[in-house]
């Protein structure tokens, strides 16, 4: 019985994976917020993984992906430091590719970013969630590699970032 299971599983999922435009990545994004008379600055590192689906008969292309990240850099205001300890966004894109390799898009996103803030022997983490918008663009260097440039906006917390990402 689970011999039969396991192969019409795989049966199932073959197909999946066969047609699969599964894009990998990764990138840099520096994030700054100066809300509140407060002015700050934090970078963090990424990896995304992202599933392209295609319209046979359009330029329009939509990607669901995921990022996770760590923060890089740290800074620090009124004698506190603040740090990223995490980062993770779920965003859903929607790409319009041109024909000389350019593409634009647009992302709304529900994103993690769990800072921690310490100073004068106290520490506190604060984990939020917040939903945002950005939008960027982005060049295919070839068939599988792509450069692009995105911003990001969530509540008052802009977003920057560069990236990188290969399809397989």
């Amino acid at each position: 019985m689970l011999k039969k299971t396991a192969i019409a599983l795989s049966m199932l999922c073959l197909p999946l994976t066969a047609s699969a435009q599964w894009v990998a990545g990764g990138g840099y994004v520096n994030f700054s917020d100066d809300s509140n008379g407060v002015d700050l600055s934090l970078d963090a590192v990424y990896g995304s993984l992202a599933y392209k689906v295609e319209s046979q008969d359009s330029a329009f292309t939509f990607l669901p992906e995921l990022r996770l990240g760590t923060g890089v850099s740290d800074d620090k205001e009124n004698g506190f430091k603040v740090e990223i300890d995490r980062y993770i966004a779920i965003s859903a894109r929607a790409q319009y590719d041109y024909s000389n390799g350019v593409f634009v898009f647009v992302t709304p996103s529900y994103a993690n970013l769990d800072t921690k803030v310490s100073g004068y022997g106290y520490s506190v983490s604060d984990d939020e969630w917040d939903f945002g918008v950005g939008a960027g663009l982005g060049y295919n260097i070839n068939e599988n590699v792509s450069i692009e440039a995105s911003y990001d906006r969530y509540d008052d917390v802009d977003a920057f970032g560069v990236g990188i990402k290969y399809a397989f």
